[in-house]
């Protein structure tokens, strides 16, 4: 078990480097290698989404000015 717990930022910068490692212009050498590239950054994309999108859901909603 983990000694500390990650928070969502720490999630993300995560899930980004593992996007980065998988490049954006690297092809593979088969069609199945390819087709699980493209799959594995599609998926770390969407989950980067799912930690902004639950961060966004945390904060407050934005309230324009006070109305007189």
């Amino acid at each position: 078990m983990a000694d500390k717990f990650l928070n969502d930022s720490e999630v993300w910068d995560r899930l980004h480097a593992a996007l980065e490692a998988l490049g954006e212009d690297d092809e593979a050498a088969t069609y199945a290698g390819g087709i699980a590239l493209r799959s594995a950054r599609r998926t770390l994309i969407l989950l980067q989404l799912a930690v902004l999108k639950s961060q966004e859901d945390q904060q407050e909603p934005f309230k324009g000015p006070i109305e007189i």
